[in-house]
């Protein structure tokens, strides 16, 4: 399906729509284990960490994930895309990041076919079902936005907006920030988006990676705390 560029600019920030019903507001991705331990009290220090999460997690993880997904669709390898997809699943070690990414994308892809009923299917389909892919939120952000004919800059860098956003949302239930602040938090971490992705655009998807280690251990500890606003 051709679109008018308009057109195909709408549909893309619907996408990145933070209201988007497919579960996002549910989940912290570890941030409420930080402030609950009072690692994170202060706008600075929530900054230093979502810095930390988009050099060390999200660009090389699921930036490159989503290139891998946009090599997969050109070549038709369904095959290739559940690889691609299963590695992102394996490597958030947390249960309930694997487990949220999972859920998040089965949603996703749900509501895809309902939005955008003439898209073509059959290869996550088939990756799926032939492949074991899990349909992971980054697999599937990445997959819609192929069809969407969205180029690949704009698809890794809407997706790390994305998150970035998220733990801003999260963090406005779980700090003493307001929104004006945090509006302008989201502003000065836009920079970070665009330079980190342009630091490893050429590599390779095979190469994807993640060594968020202490985001990793305070996501483990989410499911354990006394009390919890989050899943996750």
């Amino acid at each position: 399906m051709m679109m008018h560029s308009g057109t195909k600019l709408l549909r893309y920030v619907q996408l990145l729509d933070s209201a988007l019903p497919i579960g996002g507001f549910s989940h912290s991705f570890g941030l409420e284990a930080y402030t609950h331990d009072g690692r994170i009290q202060t706008t600075a220090q929530l900054e230093h960490f979502i810095r930390g999460q988009l050099h060390s997690s999200l660009v090389r993880l699921d930036g490159l994930a989503i290139k891998g997904v946009y090599q997969a669709i050109e070549q038709q390898n369904a095959a290739l895309l559940a690889l691609y997809d299963k590695r992102v699943h394996a490597q958030r070690t947390p249960r309930e990041l694997r487990e949220s990414g999972h859920k998040m994308g089965k949603r996703l892809l749900k509501l895809a076919r309902s939005l955008y009923p003439w898209m073509d299917f059959v290869l996550i389909d088939e990756a799926v079902q032939e492949h074991g892919a899990f349909c992971g939120i980054t697999t599937i952000h990445g997959y819609i936005n192929y069809q969407l004919e969205i180029e690949l800059d704009e698809a890794v860098t809407g997706h790390l907006y994305t998150s970035v956003n998220a733990y801003v949302n999260s963090a406005l239930r779980l700090l003493p920030i307001g929104q004006t602040e945090a509006q302008m938090l989201i502003q000065k971490l836009l920079n970070d988006i665009d330079s980190e992705w342009s630091q490893i655009r050429d590599d390779d998807p095979e190469d994807m990676h993640s060594f968020g280690i202490a985001q990793e251990i305070y996501a483990m500890r989410h499911e354990s705390l006394p009390a919890r606003l989050f899943m996750s």
